[in-house]
């Protein structure tokens, strides 16, 4: 079992895992049906995220129900080893908030993308609520370490490491 780390500690080690990645998968629910869609993030303040995207149901969905997962990780390096963070917060859409374009180009590493269509390009902000951190890469522990409320608690895979 891992040892809890403090929530400073963590928010800083989930920011880092998430400042190396852009690629994740966006869980969300629609007509009481789960769909998951590719995307591309990154990080704004305190841990909250911004998605970019030309468009797609995930909007539909997130009208419909705001609470969504997203997961970002690396590859396998066998079943029990891997590192990743599920997000589990609330989503708007610059579909409902024009002004999240705004907020979302004060954080987005290209400022090349100022220039870029509004009318083309919509935004999707994620505020966490939770965030499930694993980091099993070098000893396959699989030991979840879960930030909430600024609170960490520690969630043991009861598996056994055969």
């Amino acid at each position: 079992m891992k040892k809890e780390m403090s929530s400073q500690a963590l928010s800083e080690e989930i920011e880092h895992f998430l400042m190396e990645h852009k690629d994740a998968a966006l869980g969300t629910c629609m007509n009481q049906k789960p769909r998951v869609s590719p995307v591309q993030y990154f990080l704004g303040a305190d841990l909250e995220l911004f998605i970019l995207s030309a468009g797609g149901d995930k909007f539909k969905a997130i009208k419909e129900n705001p609470n969504v997962c997203l997961l970002v990780n690396t590859e396998f390096i066998t079943h029990r080893k891997i590192k990743g963070v599920q997000i589990f917060g609330t989503a708007t859409t610059s579909i409902e908030n024009y002004d999240l374009f705004d907020e979302a180009m004060q954080f987005y590493p290209d400022p090349n993308m100022m220039n870029f269509n509004r009318e083309d390009l919509k935004v999707i902000k994620i505020i966490p609520e939770e965030i499930v951190y694993l980091n099993a890469i070098e000893d396959g522990d699989r030991t979840k370490q879960i930030l909430s409320d600024n609170q960490v608690s520690l969630k043991e895979d009861n598996l056994m490491l055969h």
